[in-house]
């Protein structure tokens, strides 16, 4: 269970096994050991030190979250299934090539979940076959992609034709990862909270988040995460454009209340019940620690 908190005000404890949330919306409680992630999305709320050593004994993380919705930090415990032999194999498919095959995979279903969301709106596009034939021949490039340029070639135009949709589904000016306006703001959130979780399962599995297979080195930059959730960011895309109707920013960021609507809307889809992505991720995550290592 994934639990948002975007109040200014709040106050988070923890009492009797339960953790709770009190703020101007009212108090909200939830059974400590459901609770997989805490998501702090403003300023102004205060934990007590008792919920926070519950909530990290527990398993649980909890994630500080900027105004535009990218991870601050991540409190978490520190264990999971670490160990150096790992992050060594990790290391040598980064060198190898073996890691690239592996980015590809992620490139691929991103892809196709592009492609997915685009027959989604089949309906709504004038353009329709157009991008359905342009996503899928970027598609099929990918398959001959020998070298990381040809990767992101066919990522990026697969993207040109998939924006472009995006764009007449939500009439966005355009994918601009700057960008202030609702739509633009809403999915850099939804992949900010995509993100944490991304974060935590790698590291869980034993895994260096720092450590890429496509996305370039960079101080600070988690490349191995960027390469993991590019996977997912359809499933992203396709909840903004469901609830990107009514979003306000102000200054080129959502309004509190527009960004708790964003993260509770991820989070749902998250955690949907029967099928949670949220279990996907860290199946994945620990998938990939072993094959790397085989």
């Amino acid at each position: 269970m994934q639990v948002a908190v975007a109040s200014y005000g709040a106050r988070i404890r923890a009492r009797r096994g339960l953790l709770v949330v009190e703020g101007r919306e009212g108090r909200r409680e939830y059974p400590l050991h459901q609770v997989d992630e805490v998501l702090l999305l403003t300023g102004g709320i205060s934990i007590s030190a008792r919920a926070l050593r519950m909530l990290l004994r527990a398993g649980a993380t909890v994630v500080v979250m900027d105004a535009r919705g990218e991870p601050l930090g991540v409190f978490m415990k520190p264990v999971g299934d670490a160990t150096g032999a790992k992050r060594l194999c990790q290391y040598q498919a980064a060198v190898s090539g073996r890691g690239l095959e592996i980015a590809k995979g992620w490139i691929w279903r991103k892809i196709r979940g592009q492609l997915e969301n685009v027959k989604r709106w089949r309906r709504r596009l004038a353009k329709y076959r157009e991008y359905a034939e342009r996503i899928s021949a970027a598609a099929d490039a990918l398959r001959h992609a020998a070298e990381p340029h040809d990767v992101l070639e066919a990522e990026a135009a697969a993207a040109e034709a998939y924006w472009s949709a995006y764009r007449e589904v939500t009439g966005f000016p355009g994918r601009d990862q700057e960008g202030g306006d609702p739509v633009n703001a809403a999915l850099n959130y939804g992949y900010g909270v995509l993100k944490a979780l991304c974060f935590k399962s790698l590291l869980i599995a034993g895994l260096d988040p720092y450590v890429g297979f496509l996305h370039a080195e960079k101080s600070g930059r988690p490349s191995l995460v960027l390469d993991f959730m590019e996977q997912w960011r359809p499933r992203v895309d396709a909840v903004v454009a469901k609830i990107y109707d009514g979003l306000e920013t102000e200054g080129g960021l959502l309004t509190h209340q527009s960004r708790l609507r964003v993260a509770a809307a991820v989070l749902e889809e998250l955690g949907a019940a029967g099928k949670p992505l949220s279990a996907e991720i860290h199946r994945e995550a620990r998938a990939l620690a072993r094959s790397i290592c085989t």
